[in-house]
Parts: C-alpha cells; structure tokens; sequence
C-alpha cells in the first residue's frame, strides 16, 4: 500500500470509524463503513420473556 492508502485510512480511524480496504485491479480501494441503529429492542430482565 502507498502512503495515500495508509493516510486514508488513518483519517477514517481517527474519526472512529471503520475502514474497509479492496483490491480492485492493480490497486485499493478504501472505504468508510458507517451503521446507524435504527431500532433496538428494550432490554429483558430477569423474570421476563418466555
């Protein structure tokens, strides 16, 4: 990988995200993974559920 590469992926952990790196020909691709929760189940406590 070149220094570009590495820069890249740098940026992206330093925002705290996640990178995600593909060859793609002779060469990379980096990407920047973002999830975003758009539902969360409430927690079960004890003596709950099933």
């Amino acid at each position: 990988m070149d220094k570009q590469t590495i820069a890249a992926i740098e940026a992206i952990l330093k925002r705290g995200g996640d990178a995600e790196v593909r060859r793609k020909r002779d060469g990379y691709v980096v990407l920047e993974v973002k999830k975003t929760i758009k539902y969360s189940a409430p927690r079960i406590g004890p003596g709950q559920g099933q």
